[in-house]
């Protein structure tokens, strides 16, 4: 397991923690690179592919025994996941079931933020104005925004490390090699398309749970 800089934000967990570490081994699964020296940082995972990338990255995190913040869809925080649609509600999809309530307490204590797809978009800014007040925190951000093959990164890794002025980290979802592989850090120098090119550069060839990633212009 790898090492974990002092000024992270951690959280010892002596269960989970275990747990995690025990669940990843037994998996096959492993985690590779280092986590930067940076107290305040964005973390994003490429490819998201399947509703397991969140399994096995919360094994991850546990494992790690870091303190994390995600953003999440509101149906996920109180929904199980079906793959037939039953609402064209987009804050309603999944199917409700009796444990929804300890569901969303679980997801929440576990860093969870819902976002409200039906609702104005503004998240981002508001997120920016809450962390900023934040002297140490990791966000961890899927920027395919779900599991299905996008023509576009979404914008919000960008406009948190630009306007923060703190560095977003890659981290590869490698299936073929059961492994997270976490990259350098990077300080935004560009515009949000030059950085999506060079994030794209990072993550070519690299095999999902479903499928593997491709530069997104060649999709289109």
């Amino acid at each position: 397991m790898i090492s974990i800089p002092d000024n992270i934000t951690t959280h010892k967990r002596r269960i989970l923690g275990p747990l995690g570490r025990f669940v990843l081994k037994i998996s096959n699964w492993e985690i590779k690179g280092e986590i930067p020296k940076y107290k305040r940082m964005v973390l994003v995972g490429v490819p998201h592919t399947a509703m397991r990338d969140a399994w096995y990255g919360l094994l991850a995190v546990l494992a790690l025994d870091l303190k994390v913040n995600f953003f999440g869809a509101k149906w996920i925080f109180t929904r199980l996941p079906s793959p037939v649609t039953f609402s064209k509600n987009l804050d309603k999809l999944g199917i409700p079931w009796p444990l929804g309530w300890l569901q969303k307490r679980l997801l929440m204590r576990l860093g969870g933020i819902p976002v409200y797809r039906t609702e104005a978009k503004g998240h981002i800014r508001s997120a920016i104005e809450e962390f900023s007040k934040l002297e140490k925190f990791i966000l961890v951000l899927t920027p395919e925004g779900g599991t299905y093959v996008v023509s576009q990164f979404r914008s919000g890794f960008y406009y948190i490390a630009k306007d923060m002025n703190i560095p977003y980290v890659p981290v590869e979802i490698d299936f073929k090699n059961r492994s997270f592989n976490i990259q350098e850090p990077h300080f935004v120098t560009g515009t949000f398309e030059e950085e999506s090119i060079k994030l794209e550069e990072l993550f070519q060839g690299v095999e999902g749970a479903t499928r593997t990633f491709t530069m997104l212009k060649e999709k289109e």
